[in-house]
């Protein structure tokens, strides 16, 4: 099984990065801060071939304001040069940028807006002061100057096409883009009041400026299926469609935590057949020892295995609290069918105590099968930042045993606190990551983790 994460230019979150497993000594740098409530980051950065990072800045999930940044490394000294290369204001154009991006092999950047595009009915209020259903956009470097040219190349309608697109869109070789949305597809419940989220694809033009938009999957929610998807797909060699979501499935965590259905989440595969998909459920997760909320994606190895994180569960004796489970989370891995074994095998790779981290995020892979993440919490810090400090760790594997390194503890001192989404990868193995901790918001670098100085998609 290849699986297939075309971002041509752009190594993101979910490539499978060729390279060492050393780490050695990990040294973090902050590269940019934006500090008052000027700006929240969304989104880990994308990094381009020519190591210019962009992400998402967003003005707060009650502002339909938002920015699209370039971080360009230094040719000499030490500060990276800034530049707002597009705003949002709302209305048609788009608002509430909360989604990362992706890069085709002309430089052009692609990403999500959360609200925004048609603002009439039924996108003129959604769940509360959001307005709209949200976008799909392309921008487009300069050809000389610096004015990038942002286009929207779709507007979600509400309803039957989904309402409020989230993560990273992924690429096929065709150069088709996928994605999901979070609410829309299901016909609006009690439970499910705008809908219980898609999954998408959209074709460019053969001539002309317009896409085409297909809906590939509704999402029912409760004990059926899953609901609200919002992290990005992941493809293999025959289309099928790999993923996440926050809620739904079969078991029933029977919290206080809030969840609209009272379920704790899934993962799933879109099989393909002809252009048709159909709902194939991994697993339903119950809250137990092998987690709840499985909300960040999944990626996959050059086995067919597949690896995602929950934000909740696992060891429920230990008092993490902040989504009314038990347990700090987990790491875990999914085994496709073998010989006699029919059905996707689930297995526990790591379970967060607190000491080593709370609340993990999105996973990053390379070629040696280890895996990168961050943790926006833990429990052992005496730093000011206390429970809220966050680490970057490293699982790596020997003889079917997982081990958990801590490459970088956060202090909520220069290195700021609260590392949130995921990581990126530059080509030569530098890590880039975002944190958001109290109003300070920044983007930083660890070196470090030795990857080789070039990358394959699967």
């Amino acid at each position: 099984m290849r699986w297939k994460i075309i971002a041509t230019t752009a190594l993101t979150l979910g490539s499978l990065l060729v390279g060492s497993d050393a780490l050695g000594a990990a040294s973090l740098t902050t590269l940019q801060s934006w500090t008052g409530g000027t700006g929240y980051v969304f989104s880990q950065p994308t990094v381009l071939s020519t190591g210019v990072l962009y992400g998402v800045l967003s003005n707060g999930v009650n502002s339909a304001k938002g920015t699209i940044y370039s971080l360009t490394p230094p040719k000499s000294g030490t500060a990276w040069a800034l530049a707002t290369i597009s705003s949002f204001t709302g209305g048609a154009t788009g608002g509430y940028p909360l989604g990362g991006l992706v890069a085709d092999g002309a430089g052009n950047l692609y990403g999500t807006s959360f609200g925004g595009g048609k603002t009439s009915s039924p996108c003129s209020y959604v769940n509360g002061s959001i307005s709209g259903c949200g976008t799909v956009f392309k921008l487009t470097p300069p050809k000389s100057g610096v004015t990038w040219t942002r286009t929207v190349i779709y507007t979600f309608g509400g309803g039957a096409d989904g309402i409020g697109p989230l993560g990273n869109l992924r690429f096929d070789t065709s150069g088709n883009l996928y994605g999901v949305t979070q609410w829309g597809g299901c016909t609006p419940t009690l439970t499910y009041p705008n809908g219980c989220g898609t999954a998408f694809k959209l074709t460019p033009p053969k001539s002309g400026t317009t896409w085409v938009e297909t809906v590939l999957y509704r999402f029912q929610g409760g004990a059926s299926d899953g609901a609200y998807p919002n992290a990005p797909l992941l493809l293999d060699s025959a289309n099928n469609l790999y993923g996440s979501t926050l809620y739904g499935g079969a078991a029933n965590c029977g919290s206080t935590s809030g969840d609209p259905d009272g379920r704790c989440g899934v993962a799933f595969e879109l099989v393909n057949k002809a252009g048709v998909y159909s709902m194939n459920l991994l697993h339903s997760f119950t809250d137990g020892a092998d987690g709840s909320l499985p909300g960040n994606g999944l990626v996959g190895d050059s086995a067919g295995n597949l690896y995602g994180t929950t934000l909740q569960g696992g060891n429920v004796t230990v008092a993490c609290q902040q989504f009314g489970h038990s347990g700090c989370g987990t790491v875990f891995k999914l085994a496709p069918p073998n010989g006699s074994i029919t059905t996707w095998t689930k297995s526990t790779a790591h379970t967060f105590a607190g000491s080593d981290g709370a609340y993990p995020g999105m996973l990053l892979m390379n070629s040696a099968g280890a895996l990168f993440g961050v943790a926006s919490e833990n429990s052992a810090s005496s730093y000011k930042c206390s429970f809220y400090c966050g680490d970057v760790f490293k699982l790596t594997q020997a003889n079917n045993v997982w081990s958990s390194t801590t490459v970088h503890l956060f202090t909520d001192g220069t290195d700021n606190a609260g590392p949130q989404f995921g990581l990126a990868a530059s080509s030569i193995g530098t890590l880039y990551g975002v944190s958001l901790y109290n109003v300070t918001s920044t983007v930083y670098s660890i070196t470090g983790a030795t990857f080789a100085k070039r990358n394959r998609h699967h």
